[in-house]
């Protein structure tokens, strides 16, 4: 499996995905500010920067920014700094290296971007309230949600924004099911499993925490961001078949890892399925939740 390609193919499944509400309330949020006050975001989780690049196309985003991206795997943050240049110039930016930093202008509008290797919760303790935004695509449910929330209320500038799309919350489907109480058992194993460092259900928990904070704290918009996967005739879109193939591993190897069922049922469940993928026969849903909140 290679982790950069998966990153990338899942681009277009997050496209589908994404909460067009919620986002569109985000955009509300920015557009209230002065488009000459300079917009500080920091991204956690950044992977190859295709968060970046979408919120880069967005035409609420303020003419002035300073994008910094983190991302735990060095292989993730080379891979970004090199996706970054073609694709911002796609969308009609003059990009410019300056060090470590991209200069990216268009018209009125100038972003500077940086992708960091770092550990995003020792940066966010050293970084104290000085971010307007803290973008967190796919990363709540990959550590405790409410550590989370306190790391990000405390990095943040007075009236700061989180925004968490594709938040995963709980559910996952693969269809068509052959043994639905052997595929009841190995979810439930996978989900076990995603609980030992992260939260299976952090959508929901998410949403909890910040609804409880009171005057620290207000939810603003939420709603659903599923991914749904499925062919389109004899094929998946785009890089998408590869992208299964990937699910399909990390859900076996997950299990695997449980030590929960039967090594044998297992490897077969996963050939089987990797046969559906070859035969555009897999679908693929998981629930997710986005979330912006003040």
């Amino acid at each position: 499996m290679n982790f950069q390609r998966y990153l990338s193919a899942k681009r277009t499944v997050d496209e589908r995905a994404l909460n067009r509400r919620v986002e569109q309330r985000l955009g509300e949020e920015l557009a209230e500010r002065r488009r000459t006050d300079p917009l500080n975001v920091l991204e956690v989780g950044a992977g190859v920067g295709s968060a970046a690049l979408r919120l880069l196309d967005r035409r609420w985003l303020p003419d002035r920014v300073t994008y910094t991206a983190l991302d735990i795997d060095e292989r993730n943050v080379a891979a970004a700094r090199e996706r970054l240049p073609p694709r911002a110039a796609a969308l009609g930016y003059a990009v410019r290296r300056a060090g470590d930093r991209f200069v990216l202008s268009r018209g009125r509008r100038r972003v500077e971007v940086e992708f960091r290797a770092a550990d995003a919760f020792e940066f966010l303790a050293e970084t104290d309230a000085m971010w307007d935004l803290v973008v967190a695509q796919a990363f709540a449910d990959l550590v405790d949600p409410a550590d989370a929330l306190a790391a990000f209320r405390d990095a943040l500038a007075p009236g700061g924004l989180v925004y968490c799309p594709i938040t995963f919350d709980g559910e996952t489907i693969l269809e068509p099911v052959a043994d639905a109480e052997f595929e009841a058992r190995l979810l439930d194993a996978f989900h076990r499993h995603l609980d030992r460092s992260g939260d299976s259900r952090a959508g929901r928990h998410l949403l909890s925490l910040a609804a409880d904070a009171g005057d620290e704290g207000d939810v603003l918009a939420a709603g659903g961001s599923d991914w749904v996967v499925r062919p389109r005739g004899e094929a998946y879109p785009a890089d998408e078949a590869y992208f299964l193939d990937c699910i399909v591993e990390m859900v076996g190897s997950a299990v695997r890892a449980e030590s929960a069922l039967d090594d044998r049922r297992l490897s077969a469940w996963v050939a089987r399925r990797r046969e559906q993928v070859e035969d555009a026969e897999l679908v693929y849903v998981a629930h997710q939740l986005d979330l912006l909140i003040r």
